[in-house]
């Protein structure tokens, strides 16, 4: 019997260490993942955003990049290109040694390839709507009504982190001491800068710094 992608991943994320794997294309889809649930969508796609722009930027140097590992305070992440066009990303902890997982990872694209070769357009047309079904239903969980900056700002931090990120907005709030709403460019930045390094993940925390940043530069930007 065939194994299939998400199988495949599976026995990555089995691996001791290893977090979570998803796989995307040059186009920014997500064709199967073995990730935690607060993952959706939109972060994936915003996860391989930036480690696609890495791997253009060196081939635009001239080295065709197969792979490569970015390692954080906590994690580290291992992406590699396999059959021509998709990648493999996979979360782990920053310790493991490369003989620990390049050879599982190197077995698991082989079968990512060919389960994803098999799949007929039709097929992979349809997964492509569920998922883009599935972005659209996380971003609606997190529709609210408050129009002021700390309802912007707890309404992307649940986006990207589910309800820890609207508990993570609140509790800056009150352990700052601030009075919502918040007018002042100043509580604006002690929220941001409450906010940002609890966020877990450093990918994550990099992509939310910078949007919550554009966020206070809109919100005291002179009408």
């Amino acid at each position: 019997m065939a194994v299939s992608a998400e199988e495949a991943l599976k026995r990555v994320t089995a691996l001791t260490g290893v977090k979570a794997a998803f796989v995307f294309d040059q186009f920014l889809n997500i064709p199967a993942r073995e990730v935690p649930g607060n993952y959706s969508n939109d972060i994936l796609k915003r996860i391989a955003q930036q480690l696609y722009s890495l791997a253009v930027l060196s081939w635009n140097t001239g080295v065709i990049t197969q792979e490569f590992r970015l390692v954080y305070d906590q994690y580290a992440v291992y992406t590699r290109l396999f059959a021509q066009n998709f990648f493999i990303v996979v979360f782990m902890e920053k310790d493991i040694e490369a003989m620990e997982y390049r050879q599982p990872v190197g077995l698991a694209t082989l079968i990512l390839e060919k389960a994803l070769r098999s799949a007929d357009d039709a097929a992979a047309q349809g997964t492509m709507s569920q998922i883009a079904m599935l972005a659209e239903q996380t971003l609606k969980l997190a529709n609210e009504n408050d129009p002021s900056f700390v309802g912007q700002v707890r309404r992307h931090c649940f986006t990207f982190l589910g309800p820890a990120g609207r508990e993570l907005v609140d509790n800056g709030i009150e352990e700052e001491f601030l009075s919502p709403p918040l007018r002042a460019e100043a509580d604006m930045r002690k929220l941001v800068d409450y906010i940002v390094p609890r966020i877990p993940h450093p990918i994550l925390q990099q992509i939310l710094q910078q949007d919550l940043e554009d966020m206070v530069r809109a919100a005291v930007k002179p009408i």
